[in-house]
Parts: C-alpha cells; structure tokens; sequence
C-alpha cells in the first residue's frame, strides 16, 4: 500500500503503477548491471523429511488478543457456515492441527450457525451478523474526502 508517491514535474500523482500512458511514474535507469550470484553444486527437488505446516500459524493464532480470536472465528464461521459440509470439516481438521483451541471454538461456531437454519434455507448467524455490521458501518460512515 503506498503512503507517499514521489512526483516529478509534470507527473500525474494518481497514477503509482508503471507502465502507464496516463504519465506515471517511470522506472529509474539501471545504473549497474544485475546482481548475478554464484552457486556451485547441485540443485534437486526434494521432500523435506519432517515437515511441521501448521507450527506457525497456530503461534500467530496463539499471540492475538483474545478480542482478535473471537472476530477470527465470528469470521470464519459466518464464511464457512453455507459451505458444503467436507469443506467446512476440513478447515476445522487444519485449524484443530494448528491450535486445538481454534478447531474447537471453530467447530463449535460451526454447528451453533448450522442449528439457527430459516425454513428459507438462510442462516439466522450470518444475517445477524450482517444486520450488526450494516447498522456499525451506517453509525460511523461519512462522506469520503476528494483527491
């Protein structure tokens, strides 16, 4: 995300992206040659022997704040509480081996979302979810500000 775009004379500032017709940005003149480093030795495709691919994202889950995990899971449950049964039950198995907290309160989520099914096949949680979130967005909208 850009905070800050360099300007030239003449450049246009709402165009950051290169190449552009609309006179962006350019790139800078190459003042060296490309870095060309060298390896001697043998470069092979291989399965590493112990693979551990869900350490880090049951830490990242572990350091949120507890608010953080309860929007993490309110989110992830209102994503997946529609989705086809092996799909849902698949994110609880990957969350379980990443932290069995987060598999729990996801499964949990889950099936208190699946309870609460309208005769017209919605579900009652993502609705009074979206409900609170239109009425949030609505108290704190406001005009947005010209270039």
């Amino acid at each position: 995300m850009a905070y800050h775009v360099d300007s030239a004379p003449n450049q246009n500032l709402h165009i950051n992206y290169e190449p552009s017709s609309l006179n962006g940005l350019k790139e800078a003149p190459r003042s060296a040659p490309d870095h060309m480093p060298e390896y001697k030795g043998r470069l092979m495709k291989q399965t590493i022997d112990r693979q551990n691919n869900f350490k880090q994202a049951g830490e990242r889950y572990r350091l949120h704040e507890d608010w953080e995990r309860d929007d993490l899971i309110n989110n992830m449950v209102g994503a997946l509480a529609d989705a086809d049964r092996r799909v849902s039950d698949k994110m609880v198995e990957l969350c379980t081996n990443c932290d069995p907290d987060w598999g729990r309160r996801l499964a949990e989520g889950l099936e208190q979302a699946r309870n609460g099914k309208t005769a017209e096949g919605g579900n009652q949680y993502n609705e009074a979810r979206g409900s609170e979130a239109v009425a949030q967005a609505e108290a704190t909208a406001h005009d947005a500000k010209p270039y």
